[in-house]
């Protein structure tokens, strides 16, 4: 359908962010000549404390509450129809403007990175206010002054920051506009071209041969570039590495981890948490041999959804109905406000002529959280809904709880409550039907979500350790040894029940997170955590609910450990993956024991 086409009440409204375009326009010019008052209020900003206090002041009204709510509008407009003319213009200009801020509010971490440590405790006891609203803040940001350079040594170091991203912007370019993989056999016999993108859906076809040939063709395709692969990643690690060296970190692990407050050993207690419990995987894999029937299984069955079971179609008003109900548990005020917030159209929910695809929760520190879904009808997208409801009551609790400049919180903590809705979801559809087929398709999604999160991406984090160890142990990264290295670790993880032909070996080449500095490990990490909050709430613990709601309300008033400690979740311990295995195993019991029953 068109925009227009879309009844009103699908459609989420933005004008309590802005009644209209005028109301943007005037909020645009006021925050144009801020930012053009900016560098003299920081120029002053080391003078004194209540300076200092100015400057922050400044910063939070520009960044936040203008530049930010700004952006947010345009954002939501563009996304909504990326045809619309005015939305374009609108999204054109608010990224000007943040290029603008971004350039003037520059001088402010180095300026205050100026001061030492007690200078700073000393204004805040010459103005309460600046550390009773800024004080966790300019904190956190004093962690850094170890890592911080001198002036022209950092001039230096940004000079070179495109340079630094070569290696991932050549990577992006070589395989999204210059491999050609040539064409395949599809299911109806026909020839098809076969791209990176497709790839997945040739993968999933009950076709074995279809698989078996997308696989070949695509890996043959990328041994062709393996030295540029291989020259493309090594570089990637150089530079990191290299920055870690020079700002003094011990590595580009612990530089990568400590925005995050982790630790390199906590990584690693993570890595070998997770593969210590390579047996329940393994017997992951059994169970599919066993439900497709193979005697043996290839890398090119493994994608094999286990989740093809009787499928539900859902109208928006039942979706909702679903996630309302599936929130139950964690009481009315939840369940209320999530209500309202569908009520007054949180939600833009089904696609249109121009719209983004996919789903995502938005807004800022001073907005209503707005969700953006292409709803269809199917499982995915009610999974989907109360996916981003859960990232939208995040960002409910945490701005209703705290002042705007700590009405945010990190990725690292950001996809827990997501993934907690999820979560709750699945076992509340599970705990309603008594449909065989319709349980079966539940719970194989639920297996896909965590052998691909949990394992697959620890397999990943463990490769990024390998190789940054072999780099900084002064070793040439070569297509061979890397794929040596590939292999070898699909050994581990696939522990004799997958037959490895040998084309896996080039994997490393088409996974484009190792570009990341260090990320895929988030996922594991969201998902672990929310299994165990899950699992906490479920069995009714004492203080699960209550702690989880503390967690919600933090925002970036503690750091990420510390506040998914809140939770009930330490992070310096193992207890969340072993928790998360453990669901894993008791899904597999539960998958098998309904297959069993009529087979």
């Amino acid at each position: 359908m068109l925009r227009n086409e879309i009844a009103e009440q699908d459609k989420w409204d933005l004008t309590p962010v802005y009644p209209d375009v005028d109301a943007w326009n005037a909020a645009y010019q006021q925050a144009e000549q801020d930012i053009q008052a900016l560098p003299e209020v920081l120029a002053k900003m080391t003078d004194s404390a209540e300076a200092l206090y100015a400057a922050a002041k400044m910063l939070t009204k520009v960044g936040t509450e203008e530049v930010e709510r700004l952006y947010t509008y345009a954002h939501l407009r563009y996304s909504e129809d990326t045809t619309n003319n005015e939305a374009r213009q609108l999204m054109g200009r608010v990224q000007n403007l943040a290029t603008a801020y971004s350039s003037a509010s520059a001088p402010f971490d180095p300026t205050l990175l100026t001061l030492s440590a007690e200078q700073l405790e000393a204004f805040f006891k010459a103005c309460p206010a600046l550390e009773e609203e800024y004080g966790i803040l300019l904190r956190d940001q004093f962690r850094y002054k170890p890592y911080v350079l001198s002036e022209p040594e950092e001039k230096l170091l940004a000079a070179f920051r495109k340079e630094r991203e070569t290696a991932e912007e050549t990577y992006e370019t070589l395989t999204s506009s210059d491999l050609r993989f040539g064409t395949i056999k599809g299911e109806s016999g026909e020839q098809e071209e076969l791209t990176d993108t497709n790839y997945a859906m040739f993968m999933r076809s009950p076709d074995r041969e279809v698989r078996k040939a997308a696989f070949t063709t695509l890996y043959k395709t990328y041994d062709g570039f393996r030295n540029t692969f291989a020259a493309l990643y090594a570089g990637q690690i150089e530079a990191e590495k290299t920055v870690a060296q020079v700002r003094g970190y011990g590595s580009a692990l612990e530089a990568s981890l400590y925005a995050d407050h982790m630790t390199p050993e906590m990584y690693g207690n993570m890595v070998s948490a997770v593969s210590g419990h390579l047996d329940v995987l393994f017997r992951y894999y059994r169970l599919k041999k066993k439900v497709f029937g193979l005697d043996e299984m290839h890398m090119y069955d493994i994608y094999l959804p286990l989740n093809t079971g009787k499928r539900r179609h859902f109208t928006y008003a039942e979706a909702v109905g679903e996630v309302l109900a599936a929130c139950s548990i964690f009481g009315e005020e939840y369940v209320s406000i999530l209500q309202q917030g569908y009520r007054d159209r949180w939600v833009d929910v089904y696609p249109n002529t121009g719209k983004v695809g996919g789903a995502f929760s938005g807004g800022s520190a001073t907005t209503n959280p707005y969700i953006l879904l292409n709803f269809q009808g199917l499982d995915d997208d009610v999974s989907t809904l109360a996916h981003e409801s859960g990232h939208s009551m995040h960002s409910y609790y945490t701005r209703l709880a705290n002042p705007v400049q700590y009405a945010d919180y990190t990725i690292f903590v950001a996809e827990v409550p997501s993934t907690v809705n999820e979560l709750v979801l699945a076992y509340h559809r599970l705990e309603s039907t008594d449909d065989r087929e319709e349980k079966l398709a539940i719970l194989g999604s639920l297996l896909e979500l965590y052998k691909g999160t949990i394992y697959r991406q620890i397999m990943f984090a463990e490769f990024e350790q390998i190789t940054h160890a072999l780099s900084e142990a002064g070793e040439v990264l070569t297509a061979d040894l890397l794929c040596e290295k590939y292999y070898a670790l699909n050994e581990k993880y696939f522990g004799g029940e997958i037959v490895l032909d040998k084309e896996i070996a080039r994997e490393w080449m088409r996974i484009p997170h190792f570009y990341y500095n260090f990320y895929v490990y988030k996922y594991a990490v969201g998902l672990s955590a929310a299994s165990h909050i899950v699992r906490r709430i479920r069995n009714g613990e004492p203080d699960a609910l209550e702690s989880y709601f503390r967690f919600l309300k933090l925002g970036n008033t503690k750091d990420p450990i510390e506040s998914l400690k809140v939770a009930g979740v330490d992070m310096t311990r193992t207890d969340a993956f072993d928790s998360a295995v453990a669901i894993f195993d008791e899904l597999i019991t539960e998958y098998e024991t309904l297959y069993d029953e009529e087979n």
